[in-house]
């Protein structure tokens, strides 16, 4: 059946030409909300992927843009689940961290930053755990492929993930939404939004949300896994427009989190050392002896200031972040307990700081410019991360028969704490060098500092404890990254373009593991050509870009010594091509959707870290030459397809949506070995609005095919453990009011 889906899909979008999004554009120029139909043409989308409000058709960039309203259309509620609209983004979590990959570039883990950046109202969120949240407040989301570096820093190498929520208005507007769904998963959201005084606006996000039955049971405590225990959204935001040429913008925001996930089983044809007791009714099923959870809860305040200063505008964004996290589970769920990994006991905060300063130049000249400097503080910590041993690990035994060797480890308590200080001063400059064609270049110079504090203790089952002091010398790295691009205007409505990025990503320590060396930074080396344009008469949007990069030192994650640890991977290639298109087929009926064809290869990669599984259980790690292998978490071909029909009727409105998102095979580890199939999400939404736009109700079926989606699968001793976090099949109903 799911075969036949990806058939039909990847039918369906050669058939249209391409690819990228759902239902009609983001917010068009004339301010029609997403959702409903504007006029004969796909509309204007404005982004600030260059720190500047420009046409999405004008900017030189691949780029991905969907509406909040899209995203509620299309089943995206959360920023997880981002991917169902955007071919070549693949997500993954690690203990309630986001991981996203574009293009196959990322790094699965959740103490170190993702190469691709996570923004959030222009504030930069280096923990992206922070990234596991629902998308209540969303205006937009753009997502840049590839790398950023001159104007998003380091941490860009992927690509950046922009998301702007709701601004305040003067006038009063204020929207509650409510749904439930079959897992009796109940959602609640208010937006409030209205002038305070003459000069100052205000608005007030709030999203709550609790879920009652889990997708699977833990087969030994009897209690449900994979539920979302509550969630708890706040955003606030207060404008301040002293006179017409300044705004002064306060955010404030906090997200208080926990789930009952991270559960695993043994990867399909693999068992663990110990047997589990019992078949695994469900992928969602497990035999854990204890309920594994994640959590998180934090937030920050960040301060705006926009100064038209004629000739240009000047702005300054800071921002302060903190937060904590906490997360347990069981690495060897066989229904007693033998190794469990958390830090329920302790903590792991973070802060950061960041301040960034910016001059965009103004009008219609020949030269345009963005300059601007960017300082960055980070730190981040365990106190500490615990790692039970119980006898059970040592031995099949059961629980109590029979004790560890003398000199093993009981437990062991790693307390790491990293601090990363940056300065980036950076120049972009584009100059019309002939009519219609522009010469960007632009650059970027980051000097990074990094420091390790830590120690790690010992407990072993003859009463003996060791103290492990850490002793590291700063990391330190000064490294420039640029951008060159050629674009010139065929016509008002064709653009087409080249360019060549550098983008690096800093290295770092291992601060679950601290007797594992720190790693490098990685550097991607990007070039790309693409064209944008719009078609007959500007019914017909149609992208295309290919690409191809050198990249070097990427990181990689591994598991030694039973600990996740960030390795170099020597060097890969990969290459190319992404398609979206928005067709406005009638004035009531639109198709979109997008393609990725990829192919990213490691090209050498001598030792890096196989396994071989043992017929007993377990497995056996041994060092393997992964040169040629695919990089983790890429997609040979992904591609989106979506239907919206609107159909006025003599009570309101009716919207249907239909979207369908293939997603080719991809691997977790550079050997190979652990894969996920390909599989293909069908979501579809029918929305009924009354004439006044006040009321509406929407009835939504989401992975209608029930697709089983990995989501951590590893390679260690004790086995493969792997969980299947993304939702099954599910459907509910949704209500909004508005005024």
């Amino acid at each position: 059946m799911r075969q036949m889906l990806g058939a039909t899909a990847l039918g369906l979008i050669l058939a249209g030409a391409a690819a990228a999004q759902t239902v009609p554009e983001g917010t068009a120029a004339t301010g029609t909300p997403s959702g409903e139909v504007a006029g004969p043409d796909t509309g204007e989308i404005i982004v600030t992927a260059q720190k500047r409000a420009e046409n999405l058709q004008k900017v030189p960039i691949v780029i991905t843009a969907v509406s909040g309203a899209q995203l509620t259309t299309a089943g995206v509620t959360q920023l997880t689940t981002l991917g169902t609209v955007v071919p070549g983004l693949n997500t993954r979590t690690t203990a309630g961290s986001y991981n996203p990959a574009i293009r196959g570039v990322s790094t699965s883990s959740n103490v170190v930053e993702n190469p691709v950046a996570l923004y959030i109202d222009g504030v930069y969120l280096p923990q992206q755990r922070e990234g596991a949240r629902e998308l209540p407040d969303v205006e937009q989301i753009a997502v840049l492929k590839g790398p950023q570096g001159t104007l998003f820093g380091r941490n860009a190498t992927g690509g950046v993930i922009q998301i702007t929520t709701r601004k305040p208005t003067h006038d009063f507007h204020f929207q509650a939404t409510a749904g439930i769904d079959n897992y009796a998963t109940l959602r609640g959201g208010v937006f409030v939004s209205g002038g305070l005084l003459s000069t100052v606006t205000g608005s007030l996000s709030a999203d709550v949300a609790s879920q009652q039955d889990g997708y699977g049971t833990n087969l030994t405590t009897g209690n449900d896994t994979f539920r979302l225990l509550h969630s708890i959204s706040l955003r606030g935001k207060l404008l301040w427009e002293p006179d017409s040429k300044t705004d002064v913008t306060l955010i404030g925001d906090y997200l208080d989190r926990r789930d009952r996930a991270y559960s695993f089983i043994p990867y399909p044809g693999t068992t663990f050392t110990n047997p589990l007791p019992g078949p695994l009714p469900s992928v969602y099923d497990t035999y854990s002896a204890i309920d594994s959870y994640t959590a998180f809860r934090g937030g920050g305040v960040s301060l705006e200031v926009d100064r038209d200063l004629g000739f240009a505008k000047f702005v300054s964004i800071t921002s302060y972040r903190e937060g904590d996290t906490n997360y347990l589970f069981e690495d060897e769920p066989t229904g007693k307990p033998t190794f469990t990994v958390g830090v329920g006991s302790g903590h792991g905060p973070n802060k950061d700081f960041t301040e960034e300063v910016q001059l965009i130049s103004k009008g219609s000249s020949r030269l345009t410019y963005t300059a601007g400097v960017f300082y960055f503080y980070n730190r981040y910590s365990n106190y500490p991360i615990t790692r039970n041993f119980y006898p059970g690990f040592y031995s099949p035994a059961l629980l109590g028969a029979a004790a560890g060797p003398p000199t093993a480890n009981q437990f062991t308590q790693t307390f790491g704490s990293e601090k990363t200080q940056s300065v980036a001063p950076y120049l972009q400059l584009a100059y019309e060098i002939f009519d219609g064609t522009h010469l960007t270049v632009g650059g970027r110079y980051t000097y990074e500092r990094r420091a390790l504090n830590g120690f790690t203790f010992l407990s072993r089952y003859n009463g003996t404890t060791t103290t492990i002091p850490t002793n590291a010398a700063p990391l330190v790295i000064q490294k420039p990254t640029y951008r060159i691009a050629l674009d010139h205007q065929f016509t008002d409505d064709v653009l087409g373009y080249v360019s060549y990025n550098r983008g690096i990503k800093s290295g770092g320590f291992n601060i679950l593991n601290l007797a594992n060396p720190s790693y490098a930074p990685e550097r991607l080396d990007a070039y790309e050509a693409g064209l944008k344009t719009q078609l007959f008469d500007r019914r017909l949007r149609l992208n295309l870009g290919g690409f191809y990069y050198d990249y070097n030192n990427l990181q990689v994650i591994q598991f030694v010594n039973l600990a996740q640890t960030i390795v170099n991977g020597a060097k890969a290639r990969i290459y190319g091509v992404d398609v979206d298109f928005t067709a406005k087929v009638t004035d009531q009926f639109t198709l979109s959707g997008g393609l990725e064809a990829l192919h990213a290869n490691f090209t050498s990669y001598q030792n890096a870290v196989g396994s071989i599984p043992k017929p007993a259980g377990g497995a056996t790690l041994t060092v393997v030459d992964a040169s040629g292998q695919r990089v983790p978490l890429s997609q040979e071909f992904t591609g989106t397809l979506a239907a919206d029909y609107d159909q006025p009727v003599s009570f309101g409105t009716l919207h249907f949506n239909l979207t369908a998102n293939y997603n080719g095979d991809y691997t977790f580890e550079p050997d190979g070995f652990l894969r996920q199939g390909p599989y293909t999400l069908v979501n579809t939404s029918v929305t009924w609005k009354s004439k006044s736009d006040r009321y509406s109700v929407s009835v939504w079926g989401r992975n209608l095919a029930d697709a089983h989606i990995l989501n951590n699968a590893s390679s260690q001793a004790v086995g493969y453990p792997v969980s299947y976090g993304q939702p099954p099949r599910t459907f509910g109903i949704t209500g909004k009011v508005a005024y």
